[in-house]
C-alpha cells in the first residue's frame, strides 16, 4: 500500500482521452516533418496506442492509453530497439474499480515490420473503493508482457498484441510518429 504517497488523484476517464488528444495532435504536427525528410527506413520513434485486455475468467478487464518512445537502437542486430512506455487507464474487476499507472522498459526483436516484444516495469494501481493506491495481487507492483508488435518502418500505425500485467490478453492500435 501507498498510504505514504500525498496524491489521491483519480485521472477520470475524461482527462485521459483529452490527454491522447492533445499527444494526437502534436503527433500529427511533428509527424510531417519527418514525411519531408524522407525518414521511412526505421520505426519511428513515437507511438501512442490504446490498449484494451481481459483475463479469460472474465472477473478484469482493463482499458490503457500509453505513449511509448524508442530509446536505444540496434541496426545491425536481430535486437531491434529499446523502448519505453507510459500509460495510464481504468480497469474494472468482479466488485472493484480503479484506475492503473504503468511504466515499462522492452525490447523489439526481429526485422522490418513484424516484432517480438519482452517487457517489465511498474505498476500503481489507484482502488476507487478503497481510496487508496494499493497492488491487486499480493503487494506486487510489478508490470510485464510477452507479445507480438507490428510496426512498419516508417509507418504510422501499430498494432500489438499479447499476455502481459496488468492488461491480461491485450489488443493495442495505434499511432506512430
Amino acid at each position: 500500500m501507498l498510504k505514504w504517497l500525498p496524491i489521491h488523484y483519480e485521472m477520470s476517464g475524461t482527462r485521459i482521452l483529452f490527454l491522447a488528444c492533445l499527444l494526437f495532435l502534436e503527433g500529427i504536427t511533428a509527424g510531417q516533418s519527418l514525411k519531408a525528410s524522407g525518414e521511412g527506413t526505421r520505426l519511428k520513434n513515437n507511438a501512442i496506442y490504446g490498449t484494451a485486455g481481459f483475463y479469460p475468467d472474465g472477473i478484469y478487464c482493463n482499458f490503457l492509453v500509453n505513449y511509448d518512445r524508442i530509446i536505444f537502437r540496434f541496426p545491425n542486430s536481430f535486437f531491434h530497439a529499446i523502448s519505453f512506455r507510459a500509460g495510464a487507464g481504468l480497469w474494472v474487476a468482479w466488485g472493484s474499480k480503479g484506475s492503473n499507472y504503468v511504466s515499462t522498459g522492452s525490447i523489439l526483436m526481429g526485422k522490418k515490420s513484424s516484432h517480438l516484444e519482452l517487457g517489465s516495469g511498474v505498476l500503481f494501481t489507484y482502488n476507487s473503493y478503497a481510496q487508496e493506491f494499493q497492488p491487486i495481487v499480493n503487494e506486487r507492483h510489478l508490470a510485464g508482457f510477452f507479445g507480438y508488435r507490428y510496426q512498419k518502418p516508417g509507418g504510422e500505425f501499430v498494432f500489438r498484441t499479447g499476455i502481459g500485467w496488468p492488461e491480461g490478453m491485450y489488443l493495442s492500435m495505434g499511432y506512430c510518429f
